[in-house]
């Protein structure tokens, strides 16, 4: 699934290419992947700006918004000209310009909702990891006093919007923070290192244009190059690149989960 900056970079590329564009019209080939909440249709509507939060790309129009969450497999793939239609694609935005914006899904869980009222789309989601307002202190009282396990709450959307498991899995381990720590036994040092953590894997992930491990792709139909510089997730068995014990994969929250049992021990110095 694209995380945060997978979703950065494609939301960036989308502002350079279509600001200002109007809505000429929506084709929709998967019904299930265009949810209308709105009386009206984007059709002759303009883009004012577009924005994201968390894993949601926003579309902002002259009236109403569009909210695209890309899911496990979606992508958007932008074009002057018009493409052939093939097996996975499920909705073509066409504009006055002559241009075209397509939406890919192979998995058909991609969602793209038209609505005039943003908060019944953001109502059940929490700060935009990268929002100014979401800082080391905030994090600390997240983490206050709660004995769930750390990689479980960083996954829940409803506090923390747009970490997922590769950067959360990658921001621990830089951290010296096994995934199955209760949050109430972090210090306030440790949420530090691991706040700065965050950003520091974030950022880095957007400057390399994302992480590509299948589906991801930009606007442009390349892939990003973050792969390469992953120091756990998706080496289970390798070497750990500090202390060379291997890397193990378990399951925490629900997800498939990397560490290194050494650098990160369950019951290790947490201050």
């Amino acid at each position: 699934m694209p995380e945060l900056p997978e979703v950065e970079v494609i939301t960036r590329e989308l502002r350079e290419r279509l600001i200002g564009e109007t809505i000429d019209d929506v084709e929709i080939l998967w019904p299930k992947t265009f949810i209308n909440k709105s009386t009206l249709q984007p059709a002759g509507k303009s883009i004012r700006s577009i924005g994201r939060h968390g894993k949601f790309i926003i579309f902002n129009l002259d009236r109403g918004s569009l909210f695209t969450h890309l899911r496990m497999t979606g992508k958007y793939i932008y074009s002057v000209e018009k493409k052939e239609r093939t097996k996975h694609l499920r909705v073509i935005f066409r504009f006055k310009s002559g241009r075209y914006l397509y939406f890919y899904d192979a998995r058909k869980f991609g969602r793209i909702f038209f609505t005039e009222n943003p908060e019944e789309i953001l109502a059940n989601f929490g700060i935009d990891a990268m929002d100014t307002a979401f800082t080391a202190e905030k994090l600390f009282l997240f983490f206050k006093n709660r004995k769930r396990k750390v990689k479980p709450f960083l996954l829940d959307q409803q506090y923390i919007c747009g970490l997922g498991n590769i950067y959360i899995d990658e921001s621990l381990f830089k951290s010296g923070i096994h995934p199955d720590t209760p949050c109430l036994n972090l210090s306030v040092g440790r949420v530090k290192r691991l706040y700065e953590n965050i950003m520091e894997t974030l950022n880095t992930a957007i400057g390399n244009m994302g992480t590509t491990l299948a589906d991801y792709r930009t606007t442009g139909g390349g892939f990003g190059s973050n792969q390469h510089y992953l120091q756990v997730y998706g080496r289970s068995g390798e070497p750990c690149i500090r202390c060379k014990t291997p890397i193990e994969k378990t399951v925490s929250g629900g997800r498939g989960t990397h560490y290194c049992p050494k650098c990160q021990p369950l019951n290790g110095a947490l201050k």
